[in-house]
């Protein structure tokens, strides 16, 4: 009879089932094997996202705050200044709530609640309203700044004018020119027309033909003393 089993000094066959195998070497192949399994795992939805399509979600989310901000910035932003350039013509009234540069022409009234810029080229042919105006241009119907009015030496007006606290007359004023403070009329300065100011001062080489009415404050009266009886 012959005895099939394997003695205790010979070694066991590359092909025995009955290998023994270390605890940690069996930890070590299960690691690797989950670890395995998930690389796949993940091969595999990435596949599928390919095949699928890219992702437009976070394009759509990107664009849309995109287009939000601008939307945004549409409604905050405002102008800061209105240009009407050289070589333009406006037929009609003109308003604007910012500063205003006028180097073109307007046939019509102007209104300006800033601060106004008449440029040399710049004319106006109506009546102006403005804050504070530069004038360097000619304006042919009547003039109000509630705070000054600066006229330059290419500066015209050919009507009555108006200012709240203070005229410079450098050009040509034809009309009354009517002031709560000070009009100045320098070397090169000219009124043909009456003025009515607080003060009044006129240049060496200045040119004023007209009749000045000086505002003073009216005197107060002392109180009557009260009389005796007799």
């Amino acid at each position: 009879m012959t005895n099939n089993s394997i003695g205790p000094n010979k070694p066991p066959s590359a092909g025995n089932a009955g290998q023994v195998v270390k605890p940690e070497q069996k930890a070590r192949k299960g690691f690797l094997g989950r670890l395995g399994a998930s690389f796949q795992e993940a091969v595999q939805t990435s596949r599928g996202s390919e095949q699928s399509g890219p992702d437009l979600s976070l394009e759509r989310d990107t664009r849309g705050a995109a287009d939000d901000l601008a939307l945004r910035r549409g409604k905050d932003s405002s102008p800061k200044r209105m240009v009407i350039p050289e070589g333009v013509t406006i037929t009609g009234s003109v308003s604007s709530n910012v500063e205003t540069e006028i180097c073109g022409r307007v046939n019509g009234d102007v209104t300006a609640e800033g601060r106004l810029y008449l440029g040399p080229t710049g004319v106006v042919t109506g009546n102006v309203r403005a804050g504070s105006c530069k004038l360097e241009g000619l304006v042919e119907g009547k003039m109000e700044c509630s705070q000054e009015l600066e006229l330059t030496r290419t500066g015209r007006l050919n009507s009555d004018t108006a200012a709240g606290r203070k005229i410079t007359v450098a050009g040509q004023i034809y009309g009354t020119v009517t002031t709560g403070g000070a009009v100045r009329i320098v070397n090169s300065g000219k009124i043909e027309g009456n003025v009515q100011a607080k003060q009044i001062f006129i240049e060496e080489g200045a040119k004023f033909n007209g009749r000045c009415t000086m505002r003073v404050a009216a005197e107060r009266r002392a109180p009557a003393a009260p009389s005796r009886p007799s």
